[in-house]
């Protein structure tokens, strides 16, 4: 019984083994969440990448021309919600940017962590929409993405 005591203690963090074993984990755990919430995530998307979104959002086609010379991913997904600059350019009414980043080869059947497609994200952002000029500006977008021939 006393060696299962201890065992138990152990695990429970009652004893001094637990103590030992705790502060191992959160000595070893809080550098490992740094690394994957802070440096992974900024390894995988780049300033240029950075820059195609802002670019993407705005509707800026010589900034999505210059983040893409710059070396930016147009199937680049964002770290927070998995989205391409796609899914920012469309859901922003941006026609002219979606038909760009279609033509530099964006997935129009790309997934975001929600499992929506830039096309359905587009129709809920639709069907919320009250301003005239903005749901003309998302059917143009529906338009692109629903256009064949361009993009993947």
């Amino acid at each position: 019984m006393g060696r299962v005591q201890s065992v138990l203690f152990a695990l429970l963090g009652l004893g001094r083994a637990g103590q030992i074993l705790y502060v191992t984990l959160f000595v070893l755990a809080v550098p490992m969440l740094a690394a994957y919430t802070v440096w992974l995530p900024r390894m995988r998307f780049s300033e240029a990448d950075e820059h195609l979104f802002r670019a993407a959002r705005h509707g800026d086609r010589g900034g999505i021309e210059r983040a893409l010379g710059e070396g930016a991913s147009v199937s680049a997904a964002s770290p927070v919600d998995g989205k391409t600059a796609l899914f920012r350019a469309a859901v922003f009414g941006h026609a002219e940017a979606v038909q760009l980043l279609l033509e530099q080869g964006a997935d129009r059947e790309a997934h975001g962590n929600d499992g929506r497609t830039v096309l359905e994200v587009v129709a809920a952002a639709r069907a919320e929409e009250r301003n005239a000029k903005t749901l003309t500006a998302l059917d143009a977008v529906a338009a692109a993405l629903r256009a064949p021939g361009s993009g993947r």
